[in-house]
């Protein structure tokens, strides 16, 4: 069984993962053991062995894989076939080099040997490396769900291990097993450290000593617009500017491993490059900040794909880097790698997570929060009138606020806005209409709209005209405009108000939707979360069958 897949990170604005398989569904373990030995700070040693079977009637193979930050020392192994042995040829290794997710984008050399039908295996290889901070999380049942597993640390005595919700310190020899983790603890985090420090310190203090020779911020480099601005002394308009400038003229390009996937580059090379990943945008950044007089901190972070709650330093739990800003007493957690994305809000990689706050004195871990700072809002405002033809027709005015808006934003830079612009109304508005006029700010973009009413949507009974609601935007493709997707991933607020039109009472308000109707004017408002909407969410549903009925036209 696969207990621990390698993930490779794809260049874009979203982390997209595809799966290298690491040991195969085909082959069973009965052990497997790790046995470390610290030598030093700078230096330790680990071998790994794995005992177990074919049970399979065809030919298997069985991956492992070495990070970049270690070395190889050798690799030996055996197969019993018929009661006899035959040494595990490596020679038709598979060498990858991929990206391992559960150690900060480290990059890995995967080996390979073929597995014979129905037979016993043992092998082991040994590793050596000068990265300690590397070595920081086991699997309960090791990465191949073995029957039997343990892993065992030597220590010098200068050094301890210091484990994830857990007191007391641990040193000198000991074991780990599977009967050591917490109830529905799948893997346990720890850091090994210098005796009398703390783990956070250490973590900071090895990050900070690894950027040492970072080189100061040549400022001409910089545009003259956001010099001149920053002439005036400082505001949260120029760390707005220092973060549009990064988010905006940085290509976002996810393409180190080992160390120099955590270690950034000099930010002037950043600039004069004009691409960097999360860490080397974030040291761009920070140190613009801080030239200019801002309280700012390179953040250790990860992203919501990673589960475990960041609040140990463990480069395991971590994926990602960002700046923290500290202005009047208040955390704005700024990603530039997120180009639609308002400053001030978290980026949707980072919401709801955590950071871990390098060279903060006090409150090292903060929590990112769950809502944005900028609450998105969608506005429809129809106003129903009678043509010159005495048939229904309305004007509509659309407007997308806040994270909303930045869609046309972004639809901006890429030219031909006003073609896009037109293509995103086509798809909402999939009858006869016309773009009147539109225009944006940086919060706000606003689209007015007429249409003559089609005849399957306008009914009369019994003297009374009838408006079918079925001609509004569908609730779904509305989603997937505002969100890029059919699923909400933050609370939003949706509103409609209609002139010259009567709803019937009645809508279940505790579907987060509220009516109001006063005279010829009527509006609801629905409230969005990430839990009522989607394409499986209740909101849905409940507007399919509720909301989109005839209401009462009173010209």
């Amino acid at each position: 069984m696969i207990r621990k897949p390698l993930f490779l990170i794809l260049t874009g604005f979203s982390l997209l993962c595809s799966t290298l398989v690491f040991g195969t569904e085909g082959l069973k373990f009965s052990l497997e053991k790790t046995i470390v030995k610290v030598n030093s700070d700078g230096f330790y040693q680990t071998s790994n062995y794995f005992e177990g079977s074919n049970e399979t009637d065809r030919e298997q193979t069985f991956r492992f894989s070495v990070i970049e930050t270690e070395n190889l020392a050798s690799k030996q192994g055996t197969f019993i076939i018929n009661g006899k042995p035959k040494k595990i040829n490596f020679e038709s290794n598979l060498t990858v080099s991929t990206i391992n997710w559960g150690s900060v984008f480290n990059g890995v050399r995967t080996y390979s040997f073929s597995v014979p039908a129905n037979c016993l295996f043992k092998f082991e290889y040994q590793t050596a490396s000068s990265e300690l901070i590397f070595l920081t999380n086991i699997f309960k049942d090791g990465i191949n769900e073995a029957d039997d597993f343990f892993y065992e640390i030597t220590l010098p005595e200068n050094m301890e291990a210091s484990f994830r919700h857990r007191e007391g310190k641990r040193s000198g020899h000991f074991v780990i097993t599977n009967q050591d983790f917490l109830a529905d603890e799948e893997c346990m985090y720890f850091l090994i450290h210098p005796k009398g420090m703390e783990p956070n310190q250490y973590f900071n203090d090895w990050f900070i000593q690894k950027t040492k020779n970072q080189e100061a911020l040549k400022m001409d480099l910089l545009p003259e617009d956001l010099r001149n601005l920053a002439k005036k002394g400082k505001s949260l308009e120029l760390a707005q500017a220092c973060y549009e400038y990064v988010q905006e003229n940085i290509l976002y390009l996810d393409i180190e491993n080992g160390l120099n996937a955590l270690i950034p580059r000099q930010a002037n090379e950043t600039i004069t490059n004009k691409y960097g990943d999360c860490k080397d945008m974030a040291m761009l950044l920070h140190q613009m900040l801080q030239a200019f007089g801002f309280e700012s901190y390179l953040s250790i972070s990860k992203t919501s794909i990673k589960k475990d709650t960041y609040d140990f330093p463990s480069i395991a739990m971590a994926n990602h880097m960002i700046v923290s800003l500290i202005w009047e007493n208040k955390t704005y957690y700024l990603d530039g790698t997120e180009k639609q994305c308002l400053f001030g809000d978290p980026s949707m990689q980072i919401l709801g997570t955590e950071a871990f706050l390098l060279q903060k004195k006090q409150n090292q871990y903060q929590k990112v929060p769950e809502t944005l700072l900028f609450q998105p809002k969608l506005s429809l405002d129809y106003q129903f009138y009678l043509n010159e033809k005495s048939q229904p027709a309305y004007r509509l005015k659309m407007v997308f606020q806040e994270k909303f808006a930045l869609i046309f934003r972004h639809l901006h830079n890429f030219n031909g806005m006003d073609d896009k612009t037109q293509k995103v109304v086509d798809y909402l508005i999939p009858y006869d209409h016309k773009i009147d006029s539109s225009f944006m700010t940086e919060h706000q973009k606003t689209i007015y709209v007429s249409c003559n009413l089609p005849s399957s949507y306008y009914n009369i009974v019994n003297n009374q005209q009838y408006i079918d609601l079925k001609c509004l935007p569908e609730l779904t493709k509305l989603m997937e405009v505002v969100y890029s997707n059919d699923s909400a991933r933050f609370a939003a607020d949706f509103n409609f108000s209609f002139d010259h039109l009567k709803f019937k009472s009645g809508f279940d308000t505790s579907k987060n939707i509220d009516l109001k109707t006063n005279n010829t004017q009527s509006t609801f408002d629905l409230h969005l979360t990430k839990e009522n909407s989607g394409s499986k969410g209740i909101l849905v549903n409940y507007w399919k069958t509720y909301i989109l009925k005839p209401a009462t036209f009173q010209p």
